[in-house]
């Protein structure tokens, strides 16, 4: 109790000091705030996005070319007949679709456009097997649309890995820092330390002591980061979006209104939210950092015993 106690009563002794050890530690924090909230954001959009667009299924002829009979040219010189649109609509009939968007189109050399939804991604291998069993020709592939997910998810996956790099760049500048700046502060507090050991304080108290006073700072700017990262956190996310914005052309209007009822459908827009389990790993990456800059610094003054420190004094 009494080191909590002489912890808190060197944060007021050493006001100047302590605040601008703070406001460090507070730009430090409100970095890491931005960086994570946008990385976890980011990441369930993604997720999001990966599970409705695996299950949308597209059926369409392999290497396909419309020759002038309207016929399918296939990569063999073959020629099929190709699916009509009835058989199109026959497929939809099945107990493993929530839904499906048949239309005339010039997508498709059969002059079709096919999208079918599945109620859950696990269950494409069956619906292929039913379709098969309707008479699907094996030169038919059904697959989901891959290159829907890369317009859709593109910006958002490079907007992720932007913020894990600026992620890994504040953490690592900010150990350095920190590093520097307690290595400071300590050395200017010899002569306390050599005190506090001269009268009998364990090397262990000292440090704890020591450790529970950057601990105290850096919580207290916690609170403060907090809610300036939450609040800096969409302006960022928007200006990096914007600079990098692009059309999302998924090939299907159907499928654009499917994701448009996601939480997070457009990759122009991510709407940044600060999750109780983000605001845990904040925390955590904060006290990891300010215990790094405490132990190791203090761990170089206590191999000093303390009639040495006071000699150094005077």
């Amino acid at each position: 109790m009494y080191i909590i106690e002489h912890a808190l009563l060197n944060l007021v002794k050493n006001k100047g000091r302590n605040i601008l050890l703070g406001v460090i530690i507070f730009a430090i924090i409100t970095a890491i705030v931005v960086a994570l909230a946008i990385f976890n954001t980011t990441g369930i959009v993604i997720d999001e996005t990966r599970a409705a667009l695996q299950s949308a299924v597209r059926v369409a002829p392999q290497r396909q070319t419309l020759s002038g009979g309207g016929a399918i040219t296939l990569g063999g010189g073959q020629q099929e007949t190709g699916i009509s649109l009835e058989q199109y609509l026959s497929f939809s009939e099945s107990e493993f679709l929530d839904g499906s968007d048949i239309r005339e189109s010039n997508r498709n050399a059969d002059g079709v456009d096919a999208v079918y939804y599945l109620k859950r991604p696990d269950m494409l291998a069956a619906f292929e097997m039913e379709l098969r069993n309707k008479g699907l020709p094996d030169d038919y592939t059904v697959r989901t649309d891959e290159s829907a997910f890369d317009n859709v998810v593109g910006p958002v996956e490079s907007l992720q890995n932007l913020a894990l790099t600026f992620l890994l760049i504040v953490f690592a500048l900010g150990a350095v820092i920190m590093l520097l700046i307690s290595a400071i502060a300590i050395r200017e507090r010899k002569y306390e330390i050599g005190v506090l050991r001269a009268m009998g304080m364990k090397k262990k108290k000292v440090a704890v002591g020591l450790w529970a006073e950057i601990i105290v700072i850096t919580c207290i700017c916690f609170a403060f980061a907090i809610g300036a990262g939450t609040m800096l956190s969409q302006p960022v996310s928007d200006a990096i979006m914007t600079g990098q914005a692009q059309s999302a052309d998924t090939g299907s209007s159907s499928l654009s209104d499917r994701l448009s009822g996601m939480d997070n459908p457009q990759p122009e827009k991510i709407d940044i939210t600060m999750s109780g389990f983000t605001a845990l790993q904040i925390l955590g990456i904060s006290v990891l950092l300010a215990s790094i800059a405490g132990i190791v610094s203090v761990s170089r003054i206590t191999k000093c015993e303390p009639i040495k420190i006071l000699m150094e004094r005077t």
